[in-house]
């Protein structure tokens, strides 16, 4: 009878399990499409009998039946660590391209109104003023031709500094966001932290956990440690963001120079890292490359006019004014005061004219700077964008991997729906004849021979 109701008891444990298998599949297939979200197991255990107790009041020795042991996330931790890093590589090269892609978008070239075409019409506005120096027309002309360079250095200036207050902004809300995902890391690690101390599953907060490390990487490259109790701590550039529930706090200084706490930081990844690279290097030197274009054309033409003379027979004033391609500007307003003349009082001399119309071709003369500049900024907006093609092919494989073991596969948590299913069937199978051997049991037994 022990034996009996003992295999009661082991098919109703078996039932169970089956039905907490069931539930744990439904869970995964339910969340097969949530992001960030691990697939999970149920775990299966065997129940001992209990020792030094007699067998009636007990299951019989190794047949004690099955329990759930725990559900457990189906993740590899070097993977997933390994997935984070490159998440955090591919936001940096992703901003890298697109600031860079921005910024050459600011030259157009080759183009007909671009300001390479732009320099080469004002060049040639010089040799036209040298094959009629006496006429005013072609030197209003040369002026208008002056000013739409000056105004389109302006311009491409004024936009470079609009992609900084851009970048500025964007490097600004990225620290904003890593603050908010530190905060709610910190609550997050309250919660796992009693939840592992009680014994209660913690797999919905460590599958938020995840999501909010990864945030972190690809905002400011955090690295994580994952502590045994299940809580994760950060560190951004060496300092510590997050530890256990307590963070410290991310702010953008002037430079700009990203601190945690009041610790500086140099970032590796993340695209707050790219965009520090861009405010403070690539930006600054692409103006740099502006301004010397800039300030170039504005020496060349002005020591030209210094040393030739006007139609008044004086020496040339001052076409370019300003310094920088923010602040060039046309100084001159009075067409005759173009020195196109070698000598005074020689009107119809175009010598000096001529010899400016042939300062775009020099070495080291504005057009050349301006090609250089041009040229690197086209070479580094490829580099970037094919680095980003590799680096997200990458990550992509990466993963995929992960994905691999972490991921829902419907068309197995089918299959493995099917196993328990057959199991629950099984187990009622078997507790269907233990009921019937117990009815003949207790109904049958000792009826033969009866009236």
């Amino acid at each position: 009878m022990g034996s009996t109701f003992g295999g009661i008891s082991n098919a109703s444990t078996a039932m169970g399990v089956a039905r907490y298998g069931l539930d744990v599949i439904q869970q995964n297939i339910s969340n097969a499409t949530t992001p960030g979200y691990t697939r999970q197991s149920a775990q299966q255990a065997t129940v001992d009998s209990a020792t030094g107790v007699p067998s009636i009041f007990t299951k019989p020795a190794g047949m004690g039946g099955v329990m759930i042991s725990g559900t457990a996330r189906m993740m590899d931790p070097v993977m997933t660590a390994r997935a984070r890093t490159e998440q955090a590589r591919s936001a940096q090269a992703d901003t890298t391209a697109g600031g860079l892609s921005n910024i050459e978008n600011l030259f157009p070239e080759p183009s007909n109104t671009g300001l390479s075409e732009q320099l080469n019409d004002f060049w040639n506005a010089w040799g036209t003023v040298s094959s009629n120096p006496g006429a005013v027309a072609p030197r209003a002309v040369l002026l208008n031709k002056a000013a739409t360079v000056a105004s389109t250095l302006n311009a491409v200036s004024t936009s470079l500094s609009g992609l900084a207050a851009s970048t500025t902004q964007s490097l600004t809300n990225d620290v904003t966001s890593a603050n908010t995902a530190a905060t709610q890391l910190a609550t997050i690690n309250g919660q796992i932290a009693i939840a592992s101390a009680t014994g209660a599953s913690a797999n919905a907060l460590l599958d938020q956990r995840d999501a909010l490390l990864t945030s972190l990487s690809t905002l400011v490259g955090g690295v994580a440690t994952i502590n045994v109790n299940g809580t994760a701590d950060v560190l951004v550039g060496g300092q510590s963001l997050v530890a256990g529930v307590t963070t410290t706090p991310m702010s953008v200084g002037a430079g700009p120079v990203l601190s945690v706490g009041a610790t500086a930081v140099a970032l590796t990844g993340g695209s707050a890292a790219a965009e520090v690279t861009s405010l403070t290097t690539t930006i600054p030197n692409v103006q740099a490359q502006l301004d010397a274009v800039a300030n170039r054309l504005s020496a060349t033409v002005n020591s030209g006019q210094a040393a030739a003379f006007d139609l008044y027979g004086n020496p040339g004033a001052v076409m370019f004014s300003g310094t920088g391609a923010a602040g060039l500007t046309v100084a001159i307003t009075d067409p005759k005061t173009i020195a196109a003349a070698a000598t005074p009082g020689t009107t119809l001399d175009g010598t000096a004219a001529l010899t400016m119309s042939g300062s775009g071709r020099q070495a080291g003369g504005p057009d050349s700077l301006y090609t250089t500049l041009v040229a690197g900024v086209g070479s580094a907006s490829a580099l970037a964008q094919q680095q980003q093609t590799t680096q997200d092919a990458v990550t992509s494989n990466v993963l995929q991997l992960q994905n691999s073991v972490s991921g829902v596969n419907t068309d197995e948590e089918v299959s493995n729906m099917l196993t328990y299913q057959h199991a629950y069937s099984a187990a009622s199978r078997v507790l269907t004849t233990l009921d019937s051997m117990l009815d003949t049991l207790i109904n049958h037994t000792g009826l033969v021979g009866q009236a």
